[in-house]
């Protein structure tokens, strides 16, 4: 990652289907461990949000580059389709097969969305206490390197 090219985005229109996440978080890193083994149609890439990639994606979409304050689900950048916080996460489980599809629709259609949003709040200001941090960004692993950004 040291050339200058590595930290190049792909053409606006081209980026679909990102799953930016904090990276140094062992919680959300888990997460996108699980993905990675359900994922079987590689239909996600992941970027972590400290990254240079994920800083840039970040301001595409008009927010602060260093607001690693929730998942996002970047269906697309042009046109802008986004998802954050409880959206994303279900958004990303309906694609999973019929029980994820069953789960996120069931928990779209019973749960208000502020419900959502409020549990999704409390587990990821409390994310580094479940599972603590690491020291570095996951920026990439060797076994799935293009799925990351």
């Amino acid at each position: 990652m040291s050339s200058s090219s590595s930290n190049l985005l792909p053409p606006d229109d081209e980026i679909r289907n990102v799953i930016l996440f904090d990276g140094i978080c062992n919680f959300c890193n888990s997460w996108v461990d699980v993905l990675l083994q359900l994922d079987r149609d590689q239909r996600y890439r992941y970027c972590p949000l400290q990254s240079s990639k994920g800083k840039q994606l970040l301001m595409k979409m008009g927010k602060e580059q260093d607001d690693i304050s929730t998942v996002v689900l970047l269906k697309s950048l042009k046109p802008l389709d986004v998802y954050y916080k409880s959206d994303a996460v279900l958004q990303v489980v309906d694609q999973l097969g019929m029980t994820g599809s069953l789960f996120a629709t069931v928990a779209t259609k019973a749960l208000p969305l502020s419900l959502r949003d409020t549990v999704y709040d409390t587990v990821a200001t409390n994310r580094y206490n479940l599972l603590g941090k690491r020291r570095e960004c996951r920026c990439s692993d060797p076994k799935y390197s293009e799925r990351f950004l």
